[in-house]
Order: structure tokens, then C-alpha cells, then sequence
């Protein structure tokens, strides 16, 4: 019995340390583990930690964007701009700027004594005085960066002040680049004189061919859609024109395509030297109807007046004159089509500048229906077509600034504007603003078949019979020379002053002439030659 105690007390004193051991290794697993488990945790945290302040740093990066671009969209900078008060985003995505044209002229006419003998339509006394040229109000702008627009209004006019009428009402597609669309009341381009603004042309009135070249599909207030292409160095524009917004109600308005292609040839802008050369051209293909339904009868269309009539002439290149007297002046002329086309340059050397053009005017002429006579009170309505009339002009005119200033070149409308004085106008510095001398000679011959006889007997009583001459147009050649001197006191305010020298040959319309047998075709000299001087204050801005 004992013996066998002593067995089992010997065993379990070699058994406890074994499992002592045991225990303490399992204890050291599981702190390893537990440390692991830890480190484990540490690590996720700080993990966690990291993409938290990650989160955090671009939440804070996207409410400093988001802030930014409100500030943008809601921002508005005032400024200045060449005088004109503007309101722009603070991207300049959207702007609107006031912009107004104050022309006021002055005009005394010095008119020989054979201007008395004159017709009323001859001009026997041109009307000296004032005229409010251009009264200009309206704004420009753009939207959404690449939409532009121009609202203009104007309350003066040539000869007598109208109450008000559009000059431009149009909206701009700018988003090709150099590429626009424009659409609305605009101003087609036609040439280089016509892309010249009113506010920086060299003499009071533009020349007698440009106007009338300009005015024919042309001009401020024209309904119509232009697609220009203004590059660095090639101009080109092509309009389809209507009618204007001033016109007198028709049937049916006039349809016309108007085109102008202008080349940089020479530019060297370091030494202010600039050479262009170009061609214009316009066609109307359809003219206005000038009685209703369209019928050319001679029941609709008796004598002279017919279904589609056009008239062609300018004012002697000063309009102060409240009778509005073109001393070169086609009448109504029955037509088919209307067309024009002309060759123009126009360069600046520093301070010296030249520009010139020549134009043809052509109408292809509409038959026009006459009761004609075969003895006394017998007749029968008769077509007869006038034949086809070429008219044509020319000019050239060149300044001097006499100050150094040049005249800029302006890619937009391939033209010239006005110097920018060096020195303002100011008493306190001494600056005199900028001085300009400046020389035009123009002519515009609207004569044509002025010597035909062509006639038809539209009246017979007794042995006398009235003829009418169908084919005769005399418009009249009209030459004129003007010199002016220019003072530019700061860039929005100018003063010019023009001296005219006008000569109008013409011979006197011939009317229905009562004859016993075909007469001589009347030859009675209603041209004059006059002075005239004129001043015109401008504020543009």
C-alpha cells in the first residue's frame, strides 16, 4: 500500500512542472496574439485616420472651387472703356456698355447768281444752317462669351431731324473665331468707306460714289444676315440684305446679296505702315414692288411708273440742306435688277494715309407701258424697254496728322480709324490733342443715253402730238473737291472743318414735248458751280 502511494505522489510532483510549462506558453501565445491583434487595430486606425484627414482635405479643396466659381458667376467689374461706361462678368463672359454719337453740323452754301434761274429740283437755293446729323443712343455687349450684340438708335437725320428710327438692332455669333454671324438691322459690308464707323470718317459726309454704292442694298438700318471672315490678314463678308427699316411701305421689300473681299498686302506694324487691297459687289435680283398683286399693266403701271422702279442719286456730300436736293439725281428708272461692283485701296505710312475706289453702277432697265398714239384719239396701250444704263464714280482722299499720330488698322472691318492723340488736350500739361490736314476729289456720273431721242407719241389733238422720251437719263456728273483740317482735343471729342468746291454739269430732264412733227430732243443747261464750308462738333463714345 504504501509503496504504491509513494507511486503516485512521485508522479504528479514530475507532473507539475510539465504543466507549468504548458500553461506558461500558452499564456505567451495568446500575448502575442493580443499584441498583434493591437497592432493590428493601431494600424487600421491610423489608416482610418489617414483617409478621414484625405476626405477631409478635398472636401475642403471642393468648397474653395465651389466659392471661386461663385464668386465668378456673381461678380461684376464697372470700368471705363474708350469713354463708355461698362458693366462685365469677372470672366468677361458677359458685358454691356453704353455707347452714343453725337454729330452736330454747321453749313453755309455760296451760291452764284445762275443758281436763280434754276428749277426747284435743280437746287436754286441750297438751304444753309444746322442739322443734327446723328443723335445716337444704344448699348452693346455680349452673353455667354461668345454671343455679341448692338442696340442703336438714332434721332438725327440728313437735311431734317426724323423723331427716330433704328439704325442697329442685331445679335452676333462669335464662337467660330474669326468666323461671325450676324443677323438682324445691320450695316451689310460693302466697302472700305463703308466700314469705316461715321464716327471716325476723314470728312463730314462720305463720298458721293461710296454712298451711293452703299445705299443701293446697303447702309445702317438693312434687314439682313452677314457671315464675315475676319483673319489676320483676309477680309471677306457676304450679306443677303432687304429692305431698310426706314423705308416707305411697299408690296413686296427688295432682296439683294452684298459682298467684300479685302486683302492685307503690306503690313509692318512696328513702323505703322499698312497697304490693303480690295473688290466689292452687290446685285439685286429683286426689287420692291411698287404696286399690288404684282401686275405690270398699263392699267397699274401708266406712263413712267412701273411695277419695279429704282431711283439713284446722293447729296453733294454735305447734307445741312433742309430741302434734301440731290444736284445728281437719276429719277425713277424702271428695272429688272440693280447691280454694282468696285476695285478700292487703302494704305497708311506713320502719319500719312491715302484711300481711293472706283465703282460701276449698271441697271438692267424693265419695259414700261404707254397708250400710245396712231392719230387723233386713236390709241393702243404699247410695252417699250429702255435700254440698259451704266452710271460710274471714282475718288481719292488722303490726310496728313500733323501731330505724328497714325491712323490704326482695324482687323475687324479691314478700314482705318481715327488717331488717338499723343498728348490730350490740356492746359495744365500743355497738350494740344492731335491735328489732322486732310484732301478728297470726288465724281459721280449718272448720265446715260443722254442724248437719245428715243420717243413715243402718248398724246394727239389737231395736228400737234406730245412726245415722250423713254430712254434719256440725265442724272447729271457731279465733281467735288473738299480740304479739311481735323482736331482730335481727346480721343472721344473731335472738330471738323470742310471746304467745298462743287460743279454739277447737267441737262435738264426732257419732258413730253407737244410738236407738229418729231422734235429735237431739249438740251436746256441746269448745272451750277458753288462754295460751301461747313464745321461739324462730335462726341463719340
Amino acid at each position: 500500500m504504501s509503496s504504491r502511494v509513494t507511486l503516485v505522489l512521485s508522479l504528479l510532483v514530475a507532473l507539475v512542472p510539465s504543466a507549468q510549462a504548458a500553461s506558461q506558453s500558452d499564456t505567451q501565445d495568446l500575448q502575442r496574439q493580443i499584441q498583434e491583434m493591437q497592432s493590428q487595430f493601431d494600424n487600421l486606425k491610423k489608416s482610418s485616420n489617414d483617409k478621414v484627414d484625405e476626405m477631409q482635405r478635398k472636401l475642403a479643396a471642393f468648397q474653395e472651387q465651389y466659392a471661386v466659381e461663385k464668386k465668378k458667376d456673381t461678380a461684376v467689374r464697372v470700368s471705363l472703356v474708350n469713354g463708355s461706361p461698362t458693366i462685365s462678368s469677372d470672366d468677361n463672359s458677359f458685358a454691356i456698355s453704353l455707347t452714343g454719337l453725337m454729330q452736330v453740323d454747321y453749313g453755309y452754301y455760296m451760291q452764284g447768281h445762275r443758281a436763280t434761274t434754276l428749277g426747284p429740283s435743280y437746287g436754286p437755293d441750297l438751304s444753309s444752317g444746322t442739322n443734327i446729323r446723328r443723335s445716337a443712343i444704344g448699348v452693346k455687349g455680349k452673353m455667354f462669351g461668345n454671343w455679341s450684340y448692338l442696340l442703336l438708335y438714332n434721332f438725327g437725320n440728313s437735311a431734317i431731324e426724323t423723331p427716330g428710327s433704328i439704325l442697329y438692332s442685331y445679335v452676333q455669333y462669335d464662337g467660330f473665331g474669326p468666323l461671325t454671324i450676324r443677323a438682324g438691322a445691320i450695316a451689310p459690308p460693302s466697302s472700305i468707306e463703308d466700314g469705316t464707323s461715321p464716327a471716325d470718317l476723314m470728312f463730314i459726309e462720305r463720298n458721293s460714289s461710296s454712298n451711293l454704292q452703299r445705299n443701293i442694298a446697303g447702309a445702317e438700318g438693312r434687314a439682313g444676315v452677314t457671315v464675315a471672315y475676319a483673319g489676320d490678314r483676309l477680309f471677306a463678308a457676304l450679306s443677303y440684305s432687304g429692305g431698310k427699316v426706314q423705308d416707305s411701305a411697299v408690296f413686296d421689300e427688295q432682296m439683294a446679296v452684298v459682298g467684300r473681299l479685302s486683302y492685307l498686302a503690306y503690313a509692318d506694324q512696328e513702323r505703322d505702315q499698312h497697304l490693303i487691297v480690295g473688290g466689292n459687289f452687290l446685285h439685286v435680283f429683286k426689287l420692291p414692288d411698287m404696286v399690288a398683286g404684282g401686275q405690270d399693266t398699263q392699267q397699274t403701271t401708266p406712263g413712267g411708273t412701273a411695277l419695279h422702279c429704282f431711283t439713284l442719286g446722293d447729296f453733294p456730300e454735305l447734307t445741312v440742306d433742309s430741302t434734301a436736293t440731290k444736284l445728281v439725281n437719276t429719277g425713277s428708272l424702271s428695272a429688272n435688277h440693280v447691280t454694282s461692283a468696285g476695285m478700292e485701296t487703302a494704305g497708311n505710312w506713320k502719319n500719312f494715309y491715302v484711300q481711293s475706289a472706283y465703282y460701276l453702277y449698271q441697271v438692267d432697265r424693265a419695259p414700261i407701258a404707254y397708250n400710245v398714239y396712231t392719230a387723233p384719239s386713236t390709241y393702243a396701250a404699247q410695252t417699250v424697254r429702255p435700254g440698259n444704263n451704266d452710271f460710274h464714280g471714282w475718288y481719292v482722299q488722303a490726310s496728313w496728322v500733323l501731330t505724328g499720330e497714325s491712323k490704326p488698322f482695324i482687323k475687324a472691318t479691314s478700314a482705318f480709324g481715327n488717331p488717338k492723340p499723343f498728348h490730350p488736350l490740356s492746359l495744365k500739361d500743355g497738350g494740344w490733342g492731335a491735328w489732322e490736314l486732310a484732301a478728297r476729289y470726288s465724281t459721280l456720273n449718272l448720265n446715260s443715253h443722254e442724248n437719245s431721242a428715243d420717243a413715243v407719241v402718248t398724246g394727239w389733238s389737231g395736228s400737234q402730238k406730245t412726245y415722250t422720251f423713254y430712254n434719256t437719263v440725265r442724272g447729271g456728273n457731279q465733281r467735288i473737291a473738299t480740304v479739311g483740317l481735323n482736331w482730335y482735343p481727346v480721343s472721344t471729342i473731335r472738330l471738323l472743318f470742310n471746304y467745298l468746291y462743287v460743279e454739277s454739269d447737267r441737262t435738264q430732264v426732257p419732258g413730253p414735248v407737244v410738236s407738229a412733227s418729231t422734235p429735237d430732243l431739249p438740251a436746256v443747261a441746269v448745272g451750277q458751280s458753288y462754295s460751301a464750308a461747313a464745321i461739324r462738333l462730335q462726341v463719340a463714345f
